[in-house]
């Protein structure tokens, strides 16, 4: 399978099952993903990993501050606003969660990220604080090049704003910089046999987003 077809069938995976990631094999899709581009090879990310007990006590951490209602933030800026092409993708979307599962279904999926998915690790991406965008393409080439990886290693990932809108959490287990600002979080795991697994979300065609000049 070549990496257009990686790119091609990789899709986010919501809930994971206990079996535990060898640390080999996480290491290798750290490695390849650093390939990634970067301005000028700066290869501006910091990474750090967790695993095992580290990725059990953040759970556990996370689903008390859920419950509790604590209040959530990021130390990078979250999208504020949508385009109206981007809300009408959001919205197409958000229907078609509606039109695959029932109610049940629907809050499972909702409230797997309240437990990170499960996930058997976490990879979480840092970039310099008050970084330009383009350390933070820079980073987003990075996190893709995780996300590929571990498809081709049989891993399957999801990217996430829950994974890091509690950034203490993260910071009372790493040596993160003052200087270094969270950007994303991957949860890593193998897929559970679940139909919260089986959400397939389509894309724009083309035409819709591609404008070519001959």
């Amino acid at each position: 399978m070549n990496q257009l077809s990686h790119t091609q069938y990789r899709h986010s995976t919501r809930l994971f099952t206990d079996q535990v990631i060898d640390l080999a094999t996480l290491e290798n899709i750290i490695r390849t993903a650093s390939h990634a581009p970067s301005w000028e090879n700066a290869q501006p990310w910091k990474v750090y990993l967790a695993t095992g007990d580290t990725v059990k006590q953040i759970r556990t951490s996370h689903e008390k501050a859920v419950q509790d209602k604590a209040k959530s933030w990021t130390e990078v800026t979250p999208p504020l606003d949508w385009k109206p092409d981007q809300q009408k993708n959001i919205e197409h979307w958000q229907t078609a969660l509606g039109d695959f599962f029932n109610s049940d279904e629907l809050q499972a999926f909702h409230t797997a990220g309240k437990k990170l998915y499960h996930a058997a690790a976490i990879v979480y991406i840092t970039i310099p604080k008050n970084a330009s965008a383009y350390l933070a393409y820079d980073a987003g080439a990075f996190g893709y090049g995780v996300l590929l990886a571990a498809k081709d290693a049989g891993i399957g990932t999801i990217p996430a704003y829950e994974m890091i809108r509690y950034p203490d959490e993260i910071r009372a287990h790493f040596d993160i910089s003052s200087d270094e600002a969270l950007l994303m979080g991957i949860a890593l795991g193998y897929p559970a046999s679940s139909k919260i697994n089986d959400l397939k979300t389509d894309r724009r065609p083309l035409k819709n987003f591609l404008q070519i000049k001959d």
